[in-house]
């Protein structure tokens, strides 16, 4: 488990390797910009979730930024398998994945949820928004199952799309 960052605490930001995964070749620079706004010097960029599944496997990343919809391979289905590569070639099957998606209903959220997606973003994406989910996927781990057919977190758990309000609180 990583340390509990502060909002001082530049080294924290600076030892991730964040694995960016959109087929929006802007949003991947913008995501790039935002995280190193925060100081993170490790960025890894995919253009699918095929790609991004390769750089998962590559770099071991300590967090995984996605969107939903991509071609071939969208970011639910890249979720699910990375959740079900075990600990293939030693990354990190449990690594938290934050979904970015214009579609924030119910049942997306709760669609990105079952596949083992760690918290859901709505676009447009603020930089607070980011840097929140962030802090708390690296600071509350959430407990992960396995059953047949599926591992990740609790498909029973709670999740809803963050907003810029839930940073400001």
């Amino acid at each position: 488990m990583m340390p509990v960052p502060t909002k001082a605490d530049a080294a924290f930001f600076r030892k991730l390797t964040v694995l960016v995964v959109d087929d929006s070749p802007e949003m991947r620079r913008l995501l790039a910009a935002l995280l190193e706004s925060m100081g993170v010097e490790h960025v890894i960029e995919a253009r699918d979730g095929l790609k991004g599944l390769d750089a998962f496997i590559e770099h071991k990343p300590d967090i995984i930024i996605t969107d939903g919809a991509m071609q071939p391979m969208d970011g639910y289905e890249m979720t699910q398998r990375v959740r079900a590569a075990g600990a293939a070639e030693g990354a990190n099957p449990d690594v938290p994945i934050l979904m970015i998606s214009g579609h924030i209903g119910r049942e997306s959220v709760a669609h990105a949820r079952d596949q083992g997606v760690t918290d859901y973003l709505p676009k447009p994406l603020s930089a607070s928004v980011l840097y929140e989910a962030i802090v708390a996927a690296v600071s509350k781990p959430i407990h992960f199952i396995e059953k047949p057919g599926y591992r990740g977190p609790s498909p029973t758990r709670r999740l809803t799309a963050r907003s810029a309000d839930d940073s400001a609180a």
